[in-house]
């Protein structure tokens, strides 16, 4: 009983990499789709994701919140923030901030 118990969380663990590796490929491709409708360019390819929890889509459905961080650039010099949230496989939300860049 105790190895079922060991191998279903195992399984779970594994579906749960691979999904966040499945969402955080989806969410790059959001950002760059985002970049270049705005004309700017994404820095570093790369998402990173801050936050994560679990909501309702609009079929009543639980699915995974979460919300990803971008940089971005302008003029080639600065760096700017942007931000998208995805609700399991669907796009809810991005946002391209321009108003502070980004010190590092």
């Amino acid at each position: 009983m105790e190895s079922l118990f060991i191998f279903a969380c195992l399984c779970g663990g594994v579906y749960f990499w691979f999904d966040a590796n499945q969402a955080k490929a989806l969410a790059l491709q959001f950002a760059r789709r985002e970049c270049q409708k705005e004309g700017v360019q994404l820095l570093d390819q790369t998402v990173q994701q801050i936050r994560l929890s679990a909501s309702r889509d609009q079929n009543d459905q639980w699915r995974l919140w979460r919300e990803y961080r971008f940089e971005y650039s302008i003029d080639g010099v600065n760096r700017y923030e942007g931000r998208l949230v995805l609700l399991g496989q669907r796009l809810l939300r991005s946002a391209l901030e321009t108003s502070k860049p980004v010190i590092h």
